[in-house]
């Protein structure tokens, strides 16, 4: 087992390591008879001596097996007479100094065992998530205060609720210590990808459809992932909003957080249970996990340090098996056969892909097949389109290099239903109705070429014609 060997002209380093030194061997070598005993009567091995003297370093027996911790004195004798004498004694040993300056000390050349650590940067570093803690702690204390004393607390997710929201309902559940019948997670729609569908039955977990009166009946709504303007329906009052999507104008709620530079709301969430020391459980792990994998597309879409961190967090705790049952939902024939023939037909401009699937069984087809077209050679941007029902979907992907997508899709289609997105993700769903009243007919090579038309007019900038 290596020994840490500390040097130091006190007893600093060891109030520094005291907490983690464990059962590893522990040695201090300091420079006084004084803060030796100091050291012995806290427990430490303890030497001292001139710390660039050999016999001190000869005394413990130091190996280049070992790792030297040195702090320098601020007087002398200096650094490299220290160092010289440690090497001198055990050629190779790793050393590492532990400097307590704003800057690295100067070091001549010669010393390829050594490392510098910057105290203050360190102790900054470690500090950072503590205090980041601290202060969601607070948050989520007020949090509980505005729920306080509701008896009954809607969840609302937005229309067929992804992965995320589904993760980010239960979460918040879990914060409030609610129950499911006194915080039920609800949605105005159903719930049809099949991934989505084969996580709500891997996990159990229950989502209620109502109409905008059934929310009348809870005593508090919170909304998840979504915020109140995104809704077509009218809403009553929020009392809570936690989102990560661009923040939109024209409503209020007591308590909000919407932070769009988060790659996922299941990560706001974490951090709230964290910081709440909450106990975590698999199930909750689990969804979590797959609500920051599938928003951020393994963290290569808009994943931040939050999102990696989080995301590392629940790694240990999800159930790895479970996800594998829910990451692979079955793929219809017919959605083959619509895949071949819009790639058939596909067009490139400008290094953008278009297809258009016709109709399709299922809406999450479109999406899917737009990540799938985006992994084309040379492609910046894909947009697949299809019919579901009465609805044109369009599902644009990006690179993330290029234009934000929902600001291009809101300007290609945001005149003809709801329109926009994230930074490399963005969707517009539209009325057919309202596509043949003020676009031209839904034939497929008409519908093509007037998305293809739409859309690189947006992309650059320019007025549709």
């Amino acid at each position: 087992m290596m020994r840490r060997v500390v040097v130091c002209a006190d007893d600093f380093l060891f109030r520094l390591f005291h907490a983690s030194t464990g059962s590893e061997p522990w040695v201090f070598l300091v420079s006084d008879a004084g803060t030796r005993r100091a050291l012995v009567r806290q427990g430490a091995l303890a030497r001292a001596g001139a710390l660039d003297d050999p016999a001190l370093y000869r005394g413990v027996q130091l190996t280049p097996a070992d790792l030297v911790i040195l702090s320098p004195p601020g007087r002398r004798p200096r650094l490299p007479a220290i160092l010289d004498t440690i090497l001198a004694v055990a050629p190779g040993v790793p050393v590492l100094v532990a400097h307590g300056g704003s800057s690295p000390p100067g070091l001549p050349n010669g010393y390829p065992t050594v490392t510098t650590l910057l105290l203050g940067r360190a102790m900054r570093e470690s500090l950072r998530p503590e205090m980041n803690r601290a202060a969601l702690r607070v948050k989520t204390e007020r949090l509980r205060q505005v729920m306080s004393g509701k008896e009954r607390i809607g969840i609302l997710l937005q229309d067929d609720p992804d992965p995320d929201a589904l993760a980010s309902g239960l979460a918040l559940r879990a914060l409030l210590g609610r129950t499911k019948s006194s915080a039920p997670l609800l949605t105005f729609g159903g719930i049809t990808r099949p991934e989505n569908v084969a996580m709500v039955e891997a996990l159990e977990i229950e989502v209620g459809r109502v109409t905008p009166a059934d929310l009348r009946r809870f005593d508090a709504l919170a909304m998840v992932d979504v915020q109140p303007t995104f809704c077509e329906e009218s809403l009553p009052g929020m009392t809570v909003v936690i989102d990560h999507h661009p923040e939109a104008k024209g409503w209020r709620a007591p308590f909000r957080d919407v932070r769009p530079s988060y790659g996922a709301t299941s990560t706001i969430l974490t951090e709230y249970l964290r910081a709440a020391d909450v106990k975590i459980t698999e199930r909750l792990a689990t969804a979590l996990f797959y609500g920051i994998k599938t928003d951020t597309l393994h963290l290569e879409r808009g994943g931040t340090r939050a999102d990696m961190e989080a995301f590392a967090f629940l790694y240990e705790l999800a159930n790895h098996n479970t996800l594998r049952r829910i990451e692979r939902p079955e793929l219809p024939l017919d959605a083959l056969d619509a895949l071949g023939d819009a790639l058939v037909h596909r067009t490139i401009i400008q290094n953008a892909l278009f297809a258009h699937l016709g109709p399709v069984s299922r809406p999450d087809l479109i999406p899917q097949f737009a990540d799938l077209c985006l992994q084309v050679k040379g492609i910046e941007w894909s947009v697949v389109s299809g019919l579901t029902g009465d609805e044109l979907h369009v599902s644009v992907r990006n690179v993330g290099y290029v234009r934000a997508a929902g600001e291009v899709v809101s300007e290609a289609f945001g005149d003809l239903g709801s329109a926009g997105g994230h930074r490399t993700a963005a969707k517009a769903v539209i009325p057919v109705a309202t596509w043949a009243a003020q676009v031209g007919p839904l034939e497929p090579a008409a519908l093509r070429r007037a998305i293809v038309g739409r859309f690189v007019h947006a992309l650059d900038g320019t007025p549709a014609r």
